[in-house]
């Protein structure tokens, strides 16, 4: 799978671990500690815990924004992945806290234990806390594309690993790390005395556990309604301005346990005894990416910060990323993503010493950004039903020939046009549908009764065709003074590739061309 000259992804991890725990002076703290969070009020932390927070694997993602780039369109929402880490940790433990008192209360005997230091509740509180320490610069924007280099392609291919997402993928080789291990083994469970085990917590951050018993956990983890999902939707929401509802006290009072009625193993499973409180999560999930992450300004930036790797990838050595130990991060690797976060990326003066990243940062600094050239949607494509869709949204996956297809529409400018741009200049926006884990999203109305899948209850795989169908857009995004030029290209090489014919005035409409 690896070349034997190249270390493996797992060894490449390691280095990235090694270098940012270089120089770094463990303090074993004092005691607990209370965070207080904006959302969730005040939230402690035991000690064992206090020392990973203090870590420099948790500390990076203080520089991380938790929704990458879409403060350039909503000022208020620079929340990093470091409070989100926090949050998802406290909320972890209240469906814990839940589960338990249901259990208590219907005769079900569960055989999890509540010590924070050695039992479950600890395994699963640290799993939290760790659960994003993959993601690297601009969260999700730098993970559409790092994730489609190969090597975490060959990784995804493994079956064991085949569901995970990226940052899940990088998170559990970060914990199972041999300097993260070594040093958790020296000052959290040694000098902390918490009994916790690395391979326990690993496996909950991709959404496993070994014992059928206490599979559960892992769905807390990662799920339907699990902690992660509960604390994004209400933080990003709070802190975009959005006036979504997740009623958490509904959703706990409903939360429960059960075998899951189609698993050869027989595993224990969260269930709902109501389905409302997932409809809420759903459905603010679902507003959440109308509104918020597939916004045109938004999927712009996006597009933008590509132009930019996309030159730095061809041009490594005049205008690669310089880090500390003299080293140049290129993004030719999926673990150089991590390397980088938000503040030291954009805030270089200099541009790495490259002219077309300089300009570039400048567009960020002043939010000078691309324009609409064409909108691609219901309202603009006259043979919507007809032409290839799918094939337009499979370019989402495909980023060669994503890349051969914004070249065509360089190449068809005429001269003058394309002197005035760079090839990366040209982008086009192709969104991937909202994913939403419902394998194991059962209800079960009673104690007695059956559990059954979600779609029983309202109908989630309609709610996302009629997303794809009705407010999917796509956009070709180019400098202002070249969108009329890009606008034309862009018709004549869609055309061709996939058949599409576009309303060119309802587009000039939405794009004001």
């Amino acid at each position: 799978m690896e070349s034997s000259q190249r270390p493996t992804l797992a060894e490449r991890v390691d280095g990235l671990v090694r270098w940012l725990f270089d120089g770094y002076i463990t303090t074993p703290p004092k005691g607990a500690k209370v965070f207080n969070d904006a959302l969730l009020g005040n939230l402690l932390f035991s000690r064992h815990e206090v020392a990973v927070i203090d870590s420099p694997i948790l500390q990076r993602l203080r520089r991380i924004k938790q929704t990458g780039l879409v403060y350039y369109v909503f000022p208020s929402a620079t929340h990093s992945r470091f409070e989100h880490s926090l949050g998802a940790a406290a909320l972890s433990e209240r469906c814990f806290d839940a589960i338990q008192e249901r259990a208590a209360v219907e005769g079900t005997i569960l055989p999890v234990s509540s010590d924070r230091a050695n039992g479950d509740l600890g395994h699963l509180r640290m799993a939290a806390l760790l659960h994003d320490v993959g993601h690297g610069l601009c969260s999700h924007a730098s993970e559409q594309i790092y994730e489609l280099l190969s090597d975490l392609q060959e990784f995804k291919n493994d079956p064991a690993y085949t569901t995970n997402a990226p940052g899940e993928i990088l998170s559990y080789l970060i914990v199972t790390s041999p300097t993260f291990q070594k040093w958790f083994d020296e000052y959290v469970v040694h000098a902390c005395n918490a009994k916790l085990d690395l391979k326990t917590i690993s496996q909950l951050i991709l959404g496993k556990h070994d014992d059928p018993d206490r599979y559960f956990l892992a769905n807390i983890i990662s799920s339907s309604y699990d902690c992660d999902k509960l604390d994004y939707i209400a933080r990003d929401s709070y802190y975009c301005g959005l006036a979504l509802t997740v009623d958490l006290p509904r959703f706990y009072s409903m939360i429960s346990t059960e075998r899951h009625p189609k698993d050869p193993k027989h595993r224990r499973v969260l269930v709902l005894r109501n389905y409302v409180p997932l409809e809420q999560i759903l459905f603010s999930k679902m507003t959440l990416y109308g509104s918020v992450y597939h916004h045109q300004k938004v999927k712009c930036l996006d597009a933008m910060l590509r132009s930019m790797v996309g030159h730095i990838v061809e041009n490594p050595t005049q205008s690669g990323v310089p880090i500390r130990g003299h080293k140049l991060i290129s993004f030719t690797d999926p673990v150089e993503y991590l390397y980088v976060t938000d503040d030291e990326f954009f805030w270089q003066p200099d541009g790495f010493g490259d002219g077309y990243i300089k300009t570039m940062l400048n567009r960020f600094r002043n939010r000078d950004l691309f324009v609409r050239c064409l909108e691609i949607s219901r309202r603009t494509v006259t043979n919507w039903n007809d032409y290839g869709r799918q094939t337009l949204i499979d370019l989402a996956k495909l980023p060669q020939s994503l890349a051969q297809v914004e070249d065509e529409i360089h190449k068809h400018l005429n001269p003058a046009d394309r002197a005035k741009c760079n090839k990366h200049d040209i982008r086009l926006s192709v969104p991937t549908p909202p994913r939403i884990k419902t394998e194991n999203a059962l209800i079960q109305t009673s104690k007695n009764a059956e559990p059954e899948n979600i779609e029983k209850y309202f109908p989630l795989e309609q709610w996302t065709e009629a997303y794809a169908h009705n407010k999917w857009r796509s956009f070709v995004y180019a400098p202002r003074e070249i969108a009329p030029a890009v606008r034309d290209a862009a018709i004549a090489v869609l055309k061709q590739y996939s058949k599409i014919e576009i309303d060119e005035t309802k587009s000039n409409q939405t794009c004001h061309l």
